[in-house]
Formats: C-alpha cells, sequence, structure tokens
C-alpha cells in the first residue's frame, strides 16, 4: 500500500440503475479513475486529503461499440481535508461510462417500507419507492446499525456490502433526516 496526497475529484453519472459516483484521484505520481462503492455517499466535487492505495490495475471495458483502458486505484482509505468539496467539478453528467454495479454483476434490489422492528415509541418508518412489501431496519443494516440509527447516533456504512445495497443504506440514512461528513466518512443525525 502507498499513501498519496492529491485531490478526489467526484462525479455523479446518470445509468441504468440510476445515478452513481465515480472519480478521479490526482496525485504527484499520476492520475486514477476510482469506482469505489465508498464514493456513493460523496457529494459531486473535488476534494482534498492523504489516500491510501490498496491496488493499482489497469481495467478495460467495452462500452457504446468502443473499448476503454483506464488505470484505477482501489482505495484503502480516505483521510480529507475537508467536509465540502472545494469546488463543483464544472463536468455535465456523462452517460458514456457503464455503471460499477453492471461491471460487479451484482443486480440492485429493490426495497419496500423500511421499519424497526421495536415498538411505537421508536419506530421509524421511510417509503422508498417500492411496493414490494417491508423490510425490517435490522434486515437493510443489520442489528448494531439500525440500534444506533434508531438512537440518532453516528453512523458508519461497511463499503464491503454489495454496491446495491449500500446504495440503499445511503438513501435511507438520507430520508431518516442523516447527512453525509465527508471527512470522517460518517453519517450524523441532521
Amino acid at each position: 500500500m502507498i499513501s498519496l496526497s492529491g485531490t478526489l475529484d467526484v462525479r455523479t453519472i446518470k445509468g441504468s440503475n440510476g445515478p452513481f459516483q465515480v472519480g478521479e484521484l490526482t496525485t504527484s505520481v499520476g492520475e486514477f479513475k476510482v469506482k469505489d462503492k465508498v464514493l456513493e455517499q460523496f457529494e459531486p466535487g473535488a476534494y482534498t486529503g492523504t489516500f491510501l492505495i490498496d491496488k493499482i490495475y489497469p481495467h478495460s471495458y467495452v462500452w457504446y461499440g468502443k473499448v476503454t483502458v483506464e488505470i484505477r486505484a482501489r482505495l484503502a482509505d480516505v483521510q480529507l481535508d475537508n467536509d465540502e468539496p472545494f469546488n463543483e467539478t464544472g463536468q455535465a453528467p456523462a452517460s458514456t461510462e457503464p455503471d460499477p454495479a453492471d461491471e460487479e454483476r451484482v443486480p440492485g434490489a429493490s426495497m419496500g417500507t423500511v421499519t424497526t422492528a421495536r415498538g411505537d415509541e421508536t419506530a421509524i418508518t421511510a417509503q422508498a419507492g417500492s411496493e414490494s412489501g417491508e423490510l425490517y431496519l435490522p434486515d437493510l443494516f443489520g442489528t448494531e446499525l439500525a440500534d444506533a440509527i434508531v438512537a440518532g447516533d453516528p453512523v458508519k456504512l461497511d463499503p464491503t456490502v454489495d454496491r446495491g445495497v449500500f446504495r440503499q443504506q445511503r438513501d435511507q440514512l438520507r430520508a431518516f433526516g442523516y447527512a453525509f461528513q465527508a471527512s470522517t466518512q460518517t453519517w450524523l443525525k441532521a
């Protein structure tokens, strides 16, 4: 692993599974594409900081009849200097890139109503835009995170889960009134 200072430029792309975030990491040793799940939490813009890179590797894909080869960096840790991006990227959302969820070949699951398995006094209910039934908060987040959400405590998501589940968790935290703090990569109750 190597640690490099640099700027991570995050942008949103509209894909077949909905919008998703990708990044371009600019460092003193080069520029790298970043398509890690952790970026799904970030707002578009540029973030400065120190980045612990686990792996640098070439990746190619065919999209709309074109072959693209890029150098990617897989991030092991991100330590940002600021919570908010210091500027907007100014780039229009592009549709010339495949969704990383499709690259992982894992379809995103749809959600129904989310509720806690507790009594009326701590129940949180949010409509997720699907009528496929009810899903209990611990089913989406696990017991520990569900308890933290009910208590209004800070929450840190696990980016090793399926990308579709990660996006669902992010969307539900926003629905519950949480805001993402980029420097600590933690969700805080607003």
